[in-house]
């Protein structure tokens, strides 16, 4: 026995070093693993106010939405009988991963509502993400006029955390993704990115606190199209307003009466749009942080509809349309929401355009930067209204091209209904 222990012993070193490699092997995929789960995913451009990408849902390829401003995956389903499939409805039925849950549920969204039905999938995006047994809802019946024709069939929701009164784990939760960030560039027509996975940097960017339970809401003050000293800003310390920065709305969303303070600050915007470079920065402060929009943020030129408006401000609390075609107005539209954090607004797609930003679910926070030519994130510097003008120079003077029939209201999935149990605040 004597003899053999060196070999016993050899062994044993040989069996440990075994299992150490592989452990270690098994560490070494876990941070290949992780390193690659930052993918950057083209969001593809429908008339300038529709941003949808593919993803896969039990073996099915589906376009949808990636909302910021909602929390829950909703997919148009083969079985609403009655609703019009403009693109390829999910369908169950040729899926082996589905799993039904059979649960029925309303959510409403600034569009309509829609009748759902809650069942379990495998859903992945790209090749490193995928979620088995992600909770999710086919929509079996709707009222949302925009599906009928929109460019895609799901709606993927990608709020910081659980929808209201659900504990199913989010999209987010299930992939381990902390971080994201969405920026659009600003070209007409030209796409987006959304990037899973997205590092936090903090250099040359300004950081704004996510204060909601739900949303990616912070504090909002200062709005104004004045210059300093000019007339009072609204949202000023009186009446403090909240901010949901809002990937899946199509244009800046505000209470009726400051639209209609607003409206008495701007110069007239001329309707074939000539005098776009005479019109002042919109300004305005999220979490004591100045930002501004240059005018081609926040003037649109509609096309593809035939309104019938006296003033191009009634198109901003969607009183009849206008009489022509291609002509310029504001890219706003009325949201009348109180929540415990004041009135809501809603920073959509325009903002996107000009502010690159990163998702942050760890820090609660959301972390703003300037939009270069490509979408790459460069610090906003001393005077953000300067550097974003010389940057995008070539497209001063150009207006967004939009069509009104593709417009996409507020989601805030579940949030719309009147609350309540909260004497009318909604619960961000």
């Amino acid at each position: 026995m004597q003899a053999d222990a060196p070999l016993m012993l050899r062994r044993l070193l040989a069996a440990l070093l075994a299992v150490s490699g592989a452990r270690l092997s098994h560490c070494g995929r876990l941070l290949r693993q992780h390193g690659s789960r930052v993918y950057k995913q083209t969001l593809h451009n429908y008339q300038n106010v529709q941003y949808f990408a593919d993803f896969d849902i039990g073996g099915q390829s589906i376009s949808g939405i990636f909302d910021t401003g909602s929390f829950e995956l909703l997919v148009r389903s083969s079985r609403c009988a009655q609703c019009v499939h403009p693109t390829p409805p999910y369908t169950h039925d040729k899926s082996k991963s589905y799993s039904k849950n059979g649960t029925m549920a309303k959510h409403v969204f600034g569009s309509g509502p829609c009748v759902s039905m809650m069942g379990y999938e495998t859903v992945s995006v790209g090749p490193v993400l995928k979620a088995e047994g992600q909770a999710f809802w086919e929509i079996v019946d709707h009222r949302i006029q925009v599906l009928n024709t929109a460019k895609f069939a799901a709606i993927v929701g990608i709020g910081p955390n659980f929808a209201a009164q659900n504990s199913e784990k989010t999209l987010l939760m299930n992939y381990g993704i902390t971080s994201f960030s969405i920026c659009l560039r600003k070209p007409s027509g030209s796409e987006g990115y959304l990037t899973w996975g997205a590092p936090i940097e903090k250099t040359g960017r300004v950081t704004a606190r996510v204060i909601g339970q739900h949303h990616w809401v912070t504090p909002l003050s200062g709005v104004s199209f004045s210059s300093p000293g000019g007339p009072q800003a609204l949202c000023d310390a009186s009446q403090p307003c909240a901010a949901i920065l809002d990937s899946g709305t199509s244009l800046i969303a505000a209470p009726g009466l400051a639209l209609m303070a607003l409206s008495e600050q701007i110069p007239e915007i001329k309707q074939d749009c000539s005098n776009l470079e005479a019109l002042p920065m919109l300004r305005f402060t999220i979490d004591g942080h100045a930002l501004e929009l240059p005018p081609q943020a926040y003037v649109m030129r509609v096309t593809g509809a035939v309104m019938e408006a006296n003033d191009i401000w009634d198109v901003l609390f969607f009183k009849p349309s206008i009489r022509r075609v291609d002509m310029c107005m504001p890219a706003f539209m009325q949201i009348d929401m109180m929540s415990q954090h004041g009135p809501v607004w809603i920073l959509g797609m325009p903002f996107f355009r000009y502010f690159h930003t990163t998702f942050d679910r760890e820090e609660r926070a959301m972390h703003v930067a300037r939009a270069g030519p490509d979408c790459e994130a460069l610090p906003l510097g001393g005077n953000a209204a300067e550097a974003l003008l010389a940057v995008d120079r070539e497209e001063m003077g150009k207006p967004m091209d939009v069509e009104v029939d593709a417009l996409i209201p507020p989601t805030l999935s579940g949030q719309m209904d009147f609350p309540f149990g909260s004497m009318g605040e909604l619960e961000l």
